[in-house]
């Protein structure tokens, strides 16, 4: 029953994306390409969490950039409007969760939020002219920018050519606009892949494809936390994974789930500091990154809370092939 009210929806809405993609294509709707800085966009086909956060840091983590790589988001979520730096004061309301929690990971990255992506470049080089190369976050989708390299996410459970459109399902365009893409990375892989596991991308890709697993780290905040019990808190797209590392670092009592990008009302701020205030000793709550960068703002009100929130460090890693989408990328920047 679902598909017959989903259906005719989607497919209104793919015709739009089409005729759009097309005035793109033709030439009717301007993109624009810089020579100067070098342009990487980190994007998906779908909604929710496909793994581009955790891309973009280890793009930030594992390449010399040094001070010549700026990162630009959309900054989804946040309250202010048009080109905005992120510092490291920053709160996640004015400059969106994402960018700030990519500052507080690498406080020497020059990060910015802009609606617009072409604006937003222009600026940063403006401001900053020795930045070489821009990071974008979710930008696959904004055409009005000609990237020189661009990266689809799609993750193993969820993969994009197994879905459909919304609202029928979670693309935000055809699967054909897998073809603007340069390299695919398949995020959340189990850490052992077998061959016909691989080969099951790669029959459905015409394109570079590489697959990452996720990492964590031990837990993090102003405490110093070992031997806990959790009660977990997580406002991103897909907890699962989160929630199942909590179960192995400790004692899970409890899990709260709230909707990506949540912004925590004093409601429930009030309701968390006071429970915090009631834990015992080994006791505490744990969180996502995203989801503490939200959460320090209120510190101060809610000293309780603060004592007793940690979040769970994460990082993605390639199973393979990593070389090789090291020399993809770097050719294309090079061209």
């Amino acid at each position: 029953m679902k598909n017959i009210f989903t259906w005719f929806p989607a497919l209104l809405y793919g015709i739009i994306i089409s005729v759009r993609n097309a005035f793109y294509d033709w030439g009717w709707f301007k993109s624009h390409h810089f020579d100067k800085p070098k342009t990487i966009v980190v994007g998906n086909l779908a909604v929710g969490g496909t793994g581009k956060s955790p891309l973009v840091a280890y793009l930030i983590h594992h390449a010399s950039w040094n001070n010549s790589v700026g990162i630009l988001s959309r900054g989804y979520g946040r309250i202010s409007k048009g080109f905005k730096w992120v510092e490291l004061s920053s709160a996640a309301a004015e400059v969106g969760d994402e960018p700030l929690t990519y500052k507080t990971t690498f406080p020497q990255m020059h990060v910015a939020v802009c609606e617009s992506r072409v604006t937003g470049i222009q600026q940063m080089i403006e401001q900053i002219p020795e930045i070489e190369t821009v990071i974008l976050d979710d930008a696959f989708q904004h055409r009005a920018l000609k990237a020189d390299f661009n990266i689809i996410c799609t993750t193993y459970d969820q993969p994009y050519f197994e879905d459909h459109l919304m609202p029928m399902g979670r693309l935000r365009e055809w699967r054909s606009g897998i073809e603007r893409a340069d390299a695919v990375v398949v995020t959340r892989c189990p850490s052992m892949l077998d061959h016909q596991q691989i080969d099951r991308f790669q029959l459905e890709i015409r394109k570079p494809v590489f697959f990452a697993s996720i990492r964590y780290g031990k837990p993090q905040g102003i405490q110093e936390f070992s031997h806990m019990s959790w009660h977990a808190l997580a406002g991103i797209a897909d907890p699962s994974l989160f929630f199942e590392q909590v179960k192995k670092i400790g004692v899970m009592k409890s899990t709260q789930s709230y909707p990506d990008h949540h912004r925590f009302t004093q409601a429930e701020l009030h309701d968390l500091n006071t429970k915090a205030a009631k834990m015992a000793e080994d006791e505490a709550f744990i969180t996502t990154h995203k989801d503490y960068v939200r959460l320090q703002a209120a510190y101060q009100e809610f000293p309780d809370l603060a004592n007793k929130l940690a979040y769970l460090p994460m990082e993605m890693y390639f199973l393979k092939r990593e070389a090789e989408f090291w020399s993809l990328l770097n050719q294309s920047l090079t061209r």
